[in-house]
């Protein structure tokens, strides 16, 4: 899987077959120390690390996606890392030849990695949206964790003249104050309260924010393709 030459820079290579490389690996808590384990890295691109810190340490047979063992984030975590989603790659280590650590970015280990994040059957994420008052020109909140929160949003969202009032029970008129900027960038993401738009957090359809009912080019294009 790898060759001689690739593997020569990385002390505890424990098997080098044709499937799959398993190799020592380890991450470090700043407060707690180390936490050992062994990654695999499958040729097909999928990662497992067994835990090694203690012989009864139940995270050694995790399910995660299909296969039991846990994947690095899962294993960051159990470490003791924050952030572990963004910053694994820099947070888990192996050995180099001279003993001294190296993050997994650094090294050509990840070659083969092609996993992303995919977000389980049925399960469905909305973070918080926006739209802008017609009228007072402020940005207006919505939550959409339910289909009704869904449909009211979509309401709003297709509606260019839609105004502060028409919010459900009037809870908003257009003198009351706009959220502040700082405020605005925490939208819900389950990942980070700060993010941007993840695939965790960013839905591009789904049962509960399209509808049948509804004539706009989204929802007829997404009820076409079902």
């Amino acid at each position: 899987m790898y060759k001689e030459e690739e593997l020569a820079n990385f002390y505890g290579v424990l098997q080098n077959t044709q499937e799959f490389l398993e190799i020592d690996c380890g991450c470090t808590n700043p407060r707690y120390g180390d936490t050992p384990g062994k990654l695999r890295i499958y040729v097909e691109g999928k990662l497992e690390i067994d835990c090694t810190c203690r012989d009864d340490c139940t995270k050694g047979k995790y399910i995660f996606y299909v296969i039991v063992n846990i994947s690095p984030i899962e294993f960051a975590k159990h470490a003791g890392r924050t952030n572990a989603h963004n910053n694994w790659k820099s947070q888990i280590w192996v050995f180099r030849h001279d003993g001294h650590k190296l993050a997994l970015w650094k090294t050509c280990l990840l070659k083969y990695y092609t996993h992303t994040f995919q977000r389980p059957l049925r399960q469905v994420t909305h973070r918080d949206e926006f739209v802008r008052c017609s009228q007072c020109g402020k940005d207006r909140r919505f939550s959409v964790r339910s289909k009704e929160a869904c449909r009211i949003y979509h309401n709003a969202l297709v509606n260019n003249n839609w105004e502060c009032s028409d919010m459900p029970n009037h809870s908003l008129m257009c003198n009351d104050a706009e959220e502040r900027r700082s405020r605005k960038v925490c939208r819900g993401c389950p990942r980070d309260p700060k993010c941007e738009g993840c695939e965790k957090c960013v839905c591009f359809g789904c049962d509960e924010c399209r509808f049948d009912d509804c004539s706009c080019q989204t929802c007829v294009q997404y009820i076409i393709n079902l």
